[in-house]
């Protein structure tokens, strides 16, 4: 990131002094998570306090394993979680051990827990190749970057009717690393995991540590943090600068914007691309704020990331295309790009995605990302206009947040329909 991150007997004393040591740190961490809990509990409003279990999910980070050291803990007055199903693939998950009964069926993992709870530990191997050999998880002598959702992995629990999971993360690093997650800084700290969506939360989102330049912001009551591993190229003033001149026109269309925002990027030889994570985005650093079409490869993913939209049976085109077409709507909002460089650059991609069919898919990329970008402009004005300016894309996309649902193309039109009160032409040859 070149300047801009340039950021009695001897042996019996020592002994006791680190039994001492050690005590009052686990005192001290076990009256943190309890704290954490009560203040997790106030803010889900959860009336029956007996129905409350405590999740911790650990992890320390080795770079000379290559592995992240990790467990789940359950704590339980009572039998409360009857099973947790972990799904957790054998090339990435190593040394499963608890106490308490675990039934393996291959990658799906059974556990059991013991009526006052247990743990589970295991590793994960933290370096991920995609299809095409580049790295969207790595770990090295200096920093390591990965999504909690790979480390603690998938997961169903069977749990008495009622009742609620007040969840909190802890994380370790080399001395002098730092960490960064979407729920705050720093190695060691007790982070509360609160998704008022689930009853039993765990750890999502990215996650960077180690030797860091990282640079931080306040826009509007949001906190957004860019880090990267030191001499990385990415240019975090740039970011910050950039999100604080489109964020507001993002919140205007979604009020709940997470509170948190962190945006991360590895070394050269990481995927050269975007993903999205709960309060958390990764964007390469060769990755233009505004690329030559003028759509926004930071805008399109901190959509994903604002929308918390997914989608199942072939609607991705749909998430895609929503997240391209605000990529641009969001520019020209802002007074980025003016608006005849907005009818241009949707031009630009008529002509690139020619003869590309509306088809179901569950991974949307390239001209039929683009294609989707065309039709929910021609979707936009088609709600306005059938409703007589009451309504817009924005109305339908708020509706879609609120339901909190994976969407489908059936629920899609059916949405439209309750806004419009009639099918609309821009999904004529559409799944």
């Amino acid at each position: 990131m070149q300047n801009q991150f340039a950021f009695t007997n001897k042996k019996q004393v020592v002994s006791i002094t680190r039994k001492r040591l050690q005590t009052l740190l686990s005192a001290f961490l076990c009256a943190t998570v309890v704290t954490a809990y009560v203040s997790s509990a106030i803010a889900k409003n959860i009336a029956d306090t007996k129905k409350v279990y405590q999740m911790v999910f650990s992890a320390s980070l080795d770079p000379k394993s290559g592995q992240a050291h990790a467990s789940v803990t359950l704590k339980q007055h009572r039998q409360l979680v009857r099973s947790i199903e972990f799904v957790m693939p054998k090339d990435r998950y190593l040394n499963i051990q608890s106490t308490s009964p675990i039934e393996i069926n291959g990658d799906r993992i059974i556990w059991r827990p013991f009526k006052k709870g247990d743990t589970l530990h295991f590793d994960f191997i933290i370096d991920h190749q995609r299809s095409n050999g580049s790295m969207d998880a790595r770990i090295t002598n200096t920093w390591a970057l990965l999504k909690l959702d790979n480390l603690f992995p998938t997961s169903t629990s069977r749990v008495v009717k009622g009742a609620a999971s007040e969840t909190s993360l802890i994380l370790n690093a080399p001395k002098p690393w730092s960490i960064e997650t979407p729920y705050g800084s720093g190695a060691g700290r007790v982070f509360v995991i609160d998704n008022s969506r689930r009853n039993f939360d765990s750890p999502r989102g990215w996650v960077i540590a180690g030797e860091l330049g990282v640079r931080r912001e306040n826009k509007d009551g949001r906190h957004i943090s860019v880090a990267a591993p030191l001499g990385s190229g990415l240019r975090a003033n740039d970011v910050l600068a950039f999100l604080r001149w489109t964020l507001p026109s993002l919140v205007e269309v979604l009020p709940d914007t997470p509170q948190r925002l962190l945006i991360v990027s590895g070394d050269r030889d990481m995927w050269r691309g975007g993903l999205s994570g709960a309060g958390s985005l990764y964007l390469h650093s060769d990755r233009p704020l505004i690329s030559g079409n003028r759509t926004s490869p930071l805008l399109h993913e901190v959509f994903h990331v604002a929308s918390g939209l997914h989608s199942k049976a072939g609607a991705d085109w749909i998430i895609e295309g929503l997240a391209e077409y605000y990529s641009l709507t969001l520019l020209m909002r802002s007074d980025g790009i003016s608006r005849v460089r907005y009818n241009k650059s949707f031009e630009t991609l008529a002509r690139w995605s020619a003869n590309t069919p509306c088809t179901a898919t569950d991974r949307s990329k390239g001209k039929q990302t683009a294609h989707g970008a065309l039709i929910m402009r021609a979707l936009d004005a088609e709600i306005r206009s059938e409703t007589d300016e009451k309504a817009s894309l924005d109305t339908l996309v708020q509706k879609l947040v609120r339901a909190d649902e994976d969407l489908t193309n059936a629920s899609f039109r059916a949405s439209i329909t309750e806004i419009t009160g009639v099918p609309v032409r821009a999904l004529t040859n559409c799944p």
